[in-house]
């Protein structure tokens, strides 16, 4: 069915009608909203562990919107779910690795502190590639 619509809708653009631009392969943003990605699930898990639903929430939310990004910038590069999704578990793993790994609270703390300052960077990041969407940056 979607096959048949899709050949329909083939067939009545006109020749006027332009084709959209060909996303141009960006390895960089990929790896930065994967990273990104990563990081928004460790920073849920934390809130998760601490019962703080509405932080847990907004970054689940964030993570979603990487993901997103993650698999736009994926497109031209060629990788498949597979791949994104074991890009996506190993970012979690390291995102989360210092601080679940470490029997050291002050470790642990400190892995924290890291970890909220890649959460702020990677917010920043996002506010960048909007304002450049937006030819505001």
């Amino acid at each position: 069915m979607f096959v048949s619509l899709l050949a329909v809708s083939f067939a009545l653009a006109s020749p006027q009608d332009a084709a959209p631009p060909v996303p141009v392969a960006r390895p960089d943003r990929y790896e930065s909203a994967m990273r990104c990605a990563g990081v928004m699930a460790a920073t849920s898990a934390l809130h998760a562990f601490t019962g703080n639903a509405e932080a847990q929430a907004r970054s689940d939310r964030n993570g979603r919107g990487f993901i997103t990004a993650a698999s736009v910038f994926a497109q031209p590069l060629g990788l498949t779910q597979e791949q994104l999704s074991e890009a996506f578990t190993a970012s979690t793993t390291l995102a989360l690795g210092s601080i679940t790994r470490n029997p050291d609270q002050a470790a642990a703390n400190a892995a924290i502190d890291q970890l909220n300052l890649q959460h702020d960077a990677c917010l920043d990041t996002a506010r960048a590639w909007l304002a450049e969407a937006n030819g505001t940056s």
